[in-house]
């Protein structure tokens, strides 16, 4: 294969890598161009000072800092967090800092012009894939690796497989990027592009407005991606030219427009795009004009159904924003729908722009207003209650409408309460009408004739055409096999065990990191062994109170999926647990905990096998997990990944004396 046949994610790796070409599989030492953190940075500063022992950042002009997870600072704790950011950023000299109100970190990166087509971005967020939309390479990483970053310029990444999806066709009125988003997560799964690339083309993807593009990449996190690409054309060149030249510039207009034209050639020549022949695992093709509005049902994104199947669910509170649907675009479609009309009595709206240069425009076109009048309440632009941190908690037993991405159990702050992702179009329509409802409801008697009702019925066909693998059956995975809890907690009593023998935790599929360390902590709790307390807290609250040293958990597919927050993985740790055996893990999880010394070990056999409350035997160097059930081997470690976990994780391995070692060679999928 010639280097002009790879995907998109091998070029811009090797390019990244100061590689003539790489390939799938390879595990290459990557220089990102820009370097993400948020309100975790203050964490990431400590492991860099305190656990690294560095002084200053390698190039901190890569860096890229905002506030946005909880702002305004809900707590002392929160607040306290935010003024250490403040310094560590006035000591190191960042230049790319955004303050409390400038908006969401992905929004407001692509707003300034950060990302240009053909770069890699790593971000200690795990939809730091949304910078696809610019055609970058997006990925998120661990808290530890960014600081491992900040120290040494450089991070280790294995080269990913690519999946593609063609786009053809044009979306129905009244049906959004948004829908086609849940369509492509509720088809693939939660786990259909784990460690994948996911790469877009076709024409119906050119047929989509930019904010609507920005949508896509965004949600593909949901399905396990390293990454996901569409390919840049003349809309988004010039989006980036004229920003950055606005940003850099201070000139009249006549310099202005000659340093645009400038920029755009510049920005242009930086693009890149998959070569003819390049391989890729699966090859698919969506029709968007068979699209309808789709609605994902708690507590999985990729529960995913048409509207028509949820319509009439009660809602008590309904949110408007974050990173995936918080633009103008978005704000626009929902005050068509609430202009005239009032929130029922019997829910409450929050609408959250994603930028402050969204809430100005909102604000100059008269969008506010409009949602004012309906009843709703402004928020502060930021994450606002995506992750359950403040601004819009839910109460017990609620149900909750969101333009969100992510609909797992305590995601918002309450694990009694029930998620329900759609458009922001539905989402007021829903507010309007108390319960989950078609716009075209609100808007007129008469569903026929608004063309917002014109939308496919659910016996239009099917959505997707598969052209690869050979054998047809397509890349949908199988129905869960393991439920998430799949029971009470192990008794203590190990009579009859082998000598050695520790307890088996046993969960099920899909365990995502809210489940494993709730997100409303995050930013408040720092202290390992306070983390630790609340390990499982949301799935199995006996957990973090009964678990003892050495014991190991066992879990189905997927584990680990979700946010990037390293903490899940810090909590079993702290914990005592010797390690995670699982069918499969989230690309994500998998990297923070190798990164923090807790052994990953995927076998099937064994998860199929293991009861809650089993005793086990576990040998990492021989390669085997034993039960009551028998023994069962996996594969051993890659050397790379023996390094980190003999050096007790990544922070150990680069610590004075080890900066600039690396892992090399091939490796596991991760």
């Amino acid at each position: 294969m010639t280097t002009a046949a790879r995907t998109f994610a091998e070029k811009a790796l090797a390019r990244a890598a100061s590689r003539a070409s790489a390939r799938a599989g390879e595990i290459v030492q990557v220089r990102p161009d820009r370097i993400l953190s948020h309100d975790n940075t203050a964490a990431i500063a400590e492991i860099f000072y305190q656990e690294l022992g560095g002084a200053r950042v390698v190039e901190p002009d890569r860096l890229c800092i905002t506030l946005d997870h909880a702002v305004p600072p809900p707590t002392a704790q929160h607040a306290r967090n935010h003024t250490e950011i403040r310094a560590f950023v006035r000591d190191q000299g960042i230049q790319h800092f955004f303050e409390v109100g400038r908006g969401i970190c992905h929004q407001v990166l692509s707003e300034e012009a950060l990302i240009w087509p053909g770069q890699v971005i790593l971000g200690a967020d795990s939809h730091t894939t949304h910078f696809g939309w610019l055609g970058a390479f997006g990925c998120g990483v661990g808290r530890s690796e960014v600081a491992a970053l900040w120290l040494t310029g450089e991070l280790w990444l294995r080269v990913p497989e690519s999946q593609r999806v063609t786009l053809t066709g044009q979306l129905p009125l009244g049906v959004t990027s948004k829908d086609l988003a849940l369509a492509i997560v509720g088809d693939l799964g939660a786990d259909g592009a784990v460690y994948s690339s996911l790469e877009f083309s076709g024409d119906g993807l050119m047929n989509l407005s930019l904010e609507s593009r920005m949508v896509l990449p965004n949600v593909m996190a949901e399905t396990g991606v390293k990454n996901a690409y569409l390919p840049p054309d003349e809309p988004v060149f010039d989006y980036l030219a004229d920003r950055a030249a606005h940003r850099i510039c201070q000139y009249d207009a006549q310099d202005l427009g000659r340093a645009c034209a400038l920029l755009r050639e510049e920005i242009e020549r930086s693009a890149m795009y998959p070569g003819a022949g390049a391989i890729y695992e699966t090859e698919q093709s969506l029709d968007l004009c068979a699209l309808q509005p789709m609605v994902a049902c708690p507590p999985d994104v990729d529960n995913v159904h048409p509207l028509a199947e949820l319509a009439g669910q009660r809602v008590d509170m309904a949110f408007i924003g974050t990173c995936t649907n918080g633009r103008l675009e978005d704000l626009a479609s929902a005050a068509e729908v609430l202009r005239g009309r009032r929130v029922s009595p019997s829910t409450r709206l929050l609408v959250i722009p994603a930028s402050r240069e969204i809430l100005e425009q909102a604000l100059h076109l008269g969008i506010l207003q409009t949602l004012l009048e309906a009843g709703a309440v402004i928020g502060v632009p930021g994450c606002g209650p995506c992750m359950g941190n403040h601004f819009g908690v839910p109460g017990p037993g609620e149900v909750v409408i969101s333009s969100a991405n992510r609909n797992f159990r305590g995601r918002m702050g309450q694990p009694d309460a029930e998620i329900y992702l759609a458009s922001p179009a539905v989402v007021a329509a829903s507010a309007v009408a108390g319960r989950i409802a078609h716009p075209a409801e609100i808007l007129s008697e008469s569903k026929r004739t608004h063309p917002l009702s014109r939308s496919v019925p659910s016996s239009a066909g099917p959505l997707w055409h598969v052209t690869s693998p050979a054998s047809g059956e397509g890349h949908r995975p199988s129905a869960s096999a393991m439920p998430r809890d799949p029971g009470p907690a192990p008794a203590g009593d190990l009579a009859g065990a082998p000598p050695g023998a520790s307890r088996v935790w046993k969960y099920g599929d899909h365990i995502n990191t809210d489940l494993i360390f709730p997100g409303k902590y995050t930013y408040t709790l720092r202290d390992p062994h306070e983390i630790a307390a609340h390990a499982m807290e949301d799935l199995d609250p006996r957990f973090a109170h009964e678990v003892q040293r050495g014991d190991v958990v066992i879990a189905g597919r997927n584990f680990g999926c979700g946010s990037s927050r390293e903490q899940a993985a810090a909590a079993l740790k702290t914990k005592g647990v010797a390690a995670v055996v699982a069918v499969s893990f989230a690309r994500i999880f998998y990297r923070n905990a190798i990164n923090r010394g807790l052994p990953t070990i995927i076998c099937p056999g064994a998860a199929e096998a293991a009861r809650s409350g089993d005793w086990v035997l576990l040998d990492i160097a021989g390669g085997w997990v034993e039960l009551p059930g028998g023994r069962f081997s996996f594969p051993p470690f890659p050397e790379n990944i023996q390094a980190l976990l003999k050096a007790g994780g990544l922070i150990p391995f680069l610590r004075p004396g080890e900066a600039g070692r690396g892992p090399s060679g091939q490796g596991s999928r991760s």
